[in-house]
């Protein structure tokens, strides 16, 4: 019986090993993926025209990037397209041979048939940050199940990083996608998938997806759509029974419990590993853990929204576009560029409906840049009467959030060169913009400030603190999403100064709280899973049965 679990024993600390190193991050040639956005155009033959856009960070070793179509049966991939950054296409090669060097895949790009399905390649070209788009056709996607049309794909699987974001818009030409004829559903992360408003289907992540995460989608559609998909003998009730699972039971509880084993050991490793930056000098440095970081409440670069955006992008901590929006929007109330208020819309009905807005000074703008860049992102849809009202947002919330997006990236390249230029931050060997020594100090007192924002409440020596500041620290708490809980720190440690700061957002106290609630429901309204129906869902896991997936990345 001793030998038994002597063997049992060893056998488990094997298995716990194995898995733990399986775990393990592995440094890839990127520092990181920030975004992977997918635009699928269904056709009523069941092919799909397919692009997608890639954002890249820190390139800095590799030839090529790609990704696997794998479990393609009765499917295949034709007329790949990519483009980089510049606009520059690259050029579609018959054969693509992957020992070639970096230099000669440069500009180039080819469909690799293996033993599994299929690879989209193309060159990584010079080092740095990159932004990828693939445009490829997959016909078969769609097909007829004999109760009703769909697929099951795995649009993004295990990569050689994970991406940050992912949001996937699945729609048909002159065809509106509604719950009375379309059902959604996704699976492998964390996230939202339903019907939008503008008749197309739509998945969004929210939160970073997980080396282990990937992004499955089943869609159900009316056979009308598709009278030219092609037939299968499978009912798609039981392709939706093998995306769910429903026999996983057992399986499951042998991995949580195996994952229980080592869960501990797994945090260790990647706390230890994701914390650690490199720097431009090549030296690699260590942040500081939570409770070594000192709440600090001086306002970091001057107030700089771009540098501090920045800051945090390299500290590998992203904020969403909307949250870089809403600070914006608080520092222009004060400055009085902007009025947020509920006012009543009439529309020509009987009872006027009360409705968020922004109303626009005419009198005063921002300073060219991009506070300037936004301005007029936003004032593009404005009445006659210069407000831009909730509703007008979320209709073309799809349109902003691309323009939004395209927006931040003008920020972050701005706060870089600002990082740049102060001496915070330098290109290395590989061009890659990493901290100096100093500037790598400077971001831990940004989390510092961000700590101290969090504990406004509770730092007894506030009382030095000068009030003026006040304004700063509600723009930067709106940036980390915290603004509504510093007001109410605000309120409790001198409600008399309070009153009079409220004053200079056009407030009284009470009221001061309901702005900034305005506020994010107006930065929210700018991106598209807030306008989509619920009728669909996402689970953490997912079954068998999909096409597509098979890692990807870099190599």
């Amino acid at each position: 019986m001793k030998l038994k679990l002597k063997r049992l024993l060893t056998i488990s600390v094997l298995f716990t090993v194995l898995f733990v190193l399986g775990a393990t991050p592995v440094f890839a040639a990127e520092d990181a993926i920030p975004s992977i956005n997918l635009d699928v155009i269904l056709q009523s033959d069941g092919s799909a025209v397919i692009t997608e856009t890639w954002d890249v960070r820190g390139v800095s070793s590799g030839t090529e990037y790609y990704k696997a179509l794998d479990n393609m049966d009765g499917m295949s991939v034709h007329s790949l397209l990519v483009w980089d950054e510049s606009g520059t296409q690259y050029k579609t090669l018959d054969d693509w041979d992957t020992n070639l060097s970096r230099e000669e895949k440069s500009g180039t790009c080819g469909i690799l048939k293996t033993s599994d399905g299929y690879e989209l390649c193309w060159g990584i070209g010079s080092y740095g940050d990159h932004q990828y788009t693939i445009r490829y056709t997959l016909e078969g996607l769609v097909k007829d199940y004999g109760d009703y049309a769909g697929f099951y794909h795995q649009f993004i699987s295990e990569l050689s990083s994970a991406p940050e974001s992912t949001y996937i818009k699945i729609w048909m030409p002159d065809t509106r996608l509604t719950a009375d004829n379309a059902r959604i559903w996704a699976y492998g992360f964390t996230g939202e998938a339903g019907n939008g408003n503008d008749g197309s289907l739509n998945v969004f992540s929210s939160e970073a997806l997980g080396s282990r995460d990937y992004v499955n989608v089943l869609c159900r559609f009316d056979r009308s759509l598709f009278p030219l998909a092609p037939k299968t003998d499978m009912s798609f009730e039981k392709l939706q029974k093998s995306a769910e699972n429903e026999n996983s039971d057992t399986a499951l509880y042998i991995v949580f419990a195996v994952l229980g084993a080592v869960i501990v050991m797994t945090f260790i490793l990647i706390a230890f590993f994701s914390s650690r930056y490199k720097l431009a000098d090549g030296t690699t440095v260590r942040l500081p853990g939570k409770t070594q970081i000192h709440a600090d409440w001086s306002v970091p670069f001057g107030g700089s929204i771009p540098a501090i955006y920045s800051t945090m992008q390299l500290l590998r901590k992203g904020i969403s576009c909307e949250k870089l929006m809403g600070a914006y929007l608080i520092r222009w109330q004060e400055a009085g560029y902007i009025r947020i208020e509920e006012r009543e819309r009439e529309r020509n009905v009987k009872r006027p409906k009360k409705e968020e807005a922004i109303v626009f000074s005419p009198d005063k703008t921002p300073d060219p840049g991009v506070e300037q860049s936004l301005y007029e992102i936003l004032t593009f849809d404005t009445d006659r009467d210069g407000i831009l009202w909730t509703s007008d947002i979320k209709k073309r919330a799809e349109a902003l959030y691309e323009k939004l997006t395209a927006w931040a990236e003008e920020v972050k390249s701005d706060g870089k060169e600002e990082l740049i230029r102060s001496g915070a931050a330098a290109t290395d060997i590989k061009s890659t913009v990493r901290f100096t020594v100093s500037g790598f100090e400077q971001a831990v007192r940004i989390l510092g400030f961000q700590k101290y924002l969090t504990e406004m409440r509770r730092q007894r020596e506030d009382r030095t603190v000068p009030r003026e500041l006040w304004g700063d620290y509600l723009v930067f708490a709106t940036l980390f999403d915290i603004g509504e809980q510093v007001l109410e720190s605000m309120k409790d440690l001198d409600p008399a100064h309070f009153d009079s700061f409220a004053g200079m957002y056009g407030c009284n106290a009470y009221s001061m709280i309901y702005l900034m609630t305005m506020t994010n429901h107006i930065s929210s309204a700018a991106t598209p899973k807030s306008n989509m129906a619920g009728t669909g869902g996402v689970s953490p896991a997912g079954g068998g049965g999909f096409s597509g997936g098979g890692g990807g990345g870099s190599r």
